[in-house]
């Protein structure tokens, strides 16, 4: 049995065919264009998702029999939206999850977050995608009308390849019109938000089937008529199982432009603690805790930019400056360059450098920047631990190339900290979904094992008198950022 994965970004997407062991076959990438408009407006094309998805199946059965491929996996990013007709043709182009324009609507719905919380596990954001649907509703009121479907891209995708509307309750659990209970599409949530249920996707558990591939997909394609396509969850939920969060007590740090925390969660409590985000899982049943940073890759990029003139990112000169500093610094940084993020959403918040003089050297700076983007991240894990174990912590995403990062990391923490070197995690957690859907093995979690046999884990393990020292320096970076808020709202 092979499987052809297809991890769909925001600016790339990826095909990988595997073997049912996990033995990579072949890849092929191509690359997607976002549409800046201005005025926080960001759209893009949705036939380049259709036409970038064809290009890369074509280039790999050219190349592997297409005899042998027998699944279609699919994992995507998340919280965008393509209103298309009933023939499954776009009206508008795709609303990007970073797209904005829903701003005004997310502030008006705001006065209901405590009970929407509830609900759906998340505060009203722009990023989620029901208000994005309101504002069609709203704005473009004869688009509304002949919408058939709000379709998000993987959805969108699978459509292209089945005919069928479907989408997994990891999608939906993004969009504040799902109850997360329940897994199903909540009458109330759809009254508050203005949008029929008609116009909203079956909904299945991750790993499901969602279709199989029509005789026309198969002809424009290479791939066989009739083979089963998955909706395996989303990115990040893929993402968590790669790196092996499938049971309460680890938790995933994924370090790409923004850092992504996730962790394991086998059944909600009775009232959601409103200090992350609560999501379903791509294990069917579960739930996974969320929370992120919006500057992770971004900020690192940004120093070797402006303090070193990096035009491209040099980890050997950016190792040796962190190990100058062997010490937590006195100098502050508050890491917010592109706002702060969940659970405290605040997208006007900006960086702060604080405590600098004359003698501040720019390995401080480097080093000061990058500790405080780690102790952002320590404070969602202190809140997690109030919900399940955090025992260990996985690491993946660019920024693990820099073993001093890493060091620093598990400092910060106060927790071993495991990193891998495979660039894969999403796409083998999507493998891990899709074999078990498939019947191949019993639960994601054997699944995962069986592909992870012969991983190789690198353990940093924390100095706990730094671990201190950063503790009461944390105190003091939330200080400050409290105390800039309260004056600016004066």
């Amino acid at each position: 049995m092979s499987i052809l994965v297809l991890d769909i970004g925001t600016t790339s997407m990826r095909g990988i065919l595997y073997e049912n062991n996990g033995e990579k076959i072949a890849l092929s990438r191509r690359e997607n264009h976002l549409v800046f408009l201005g005025d926080s407006l960001i759209e893009e094309d949705p036939r380049e998702f259709e036409n970038n998805t064809l290009s890369i199946i074509r280039e790999l059965t050219l190349t592997y029999p297409k005899e042998l491929i027998s699944a279609v996996a699919i994992t995507a990013q998340r919280s965008s939206v393509i209103p298309v007709d009933e023939s499954g043709q776009p009206l508008l182009p795709a609303i990007m999850w970073q797209d904005t324009r829903n701003s005004e609507i997310c502030r008006q719905l705001a006065v209901y977050d405590p009970q929407l919380f509830q609900l759906t596990g998340a505060r009203v954001s722009t990023v989620f995608s029901g208000s994005k649907m309101t504002w069609v509703r709203r704005n473009q009121p004869e688009i509304y009308r002949n919408v058939h479907k709000f379709l998000n891209i993987p959805e969108y995708v699978c459509y292209g390849m089945t005919g069928e509307f479907v989408s997994d309750r990891t999608y939906a659990s993004r969009t504040g019109l799902m109850d997360l209970r329940s897994g199903s599409w909540h009458p109330e949530l759809l009254n508050l938000y203005e949008v029929e249920k008609e116009k909203l996707c079956r909904l299945i558990e991750p790993g499901e089937t969602a279709g199989f591939v029509t005789e026309e997909y198969a002809e424009k394609s290479g791939l066989r008529a009739g083979i089963p396509v998955l909706h395996c969850g989303g990115d990040q939920q893929c993402a968590a199982v790669g790196h092996g969060i499938v049971t309460e007590g680890d938790v995933s740090v994924t370090m790409g432009t923004g850092g992504f925390i996730a962790a394991a969660c086998d059944s909600l409590p009775e009232v959601l603690s409103d200090r992350m985000i609560w999501n379903r899982s791509a294990i069917a049943g579960s739930y996974i805790l969320e929370a992120n940073v919006l500057s992770c890759g971004a900020a690192l990029e940004w120093c070797a930019r402006e303090l070193y003139g990096m035009d491209v990112i040099d980890y050997s000169v950016l190792e040796a400056e962190l190990n100058k500093e062997n010490f937590v610094s006195s100098c502050l940084v508050v890491p917010y360059f592109s706002g702060r993020g969940a659970p405290d959403w605040d997208p006007s918040a900006r960086a702060v450098f604080a405590n600098v003089s004359t003698a501040t050297r720019r390995s401080e700076l480097f080093k000061s920047t990058m500790e405080s983007i780690f102790m952002e991240i320590a404070s969602h894990l202190n809140d997690f631990e109030k919900e399940v174990p955090v025992n260990r912590i996985f690491c993946g995403g660019g920024m693990t190339a820099s073993p001093a990062l890493n060091q620093l990391q598990a400092d910060v923490y106060g927790r071993p900290v495991y990193c891998t070197d495979d660039p894969e995690a999403t796409a083998l957690g999507c493998l891990a979904v899709a074999l078990k859907g498939l019947g191949e093995y019993q639960s994601v979690s054997e699944a995962r094992a069986h592909l992870h046999g012969d991983e190789k884990l690198k353990e940093y393990l924390p100095d706990h008198e730094k671990t201190r020292q950063y503790e009461e320096k944390r105190k003091q970076m939330d200080a400050l950022y409290q105390s800039i808020r309260k004056g600016s709202a004066l």
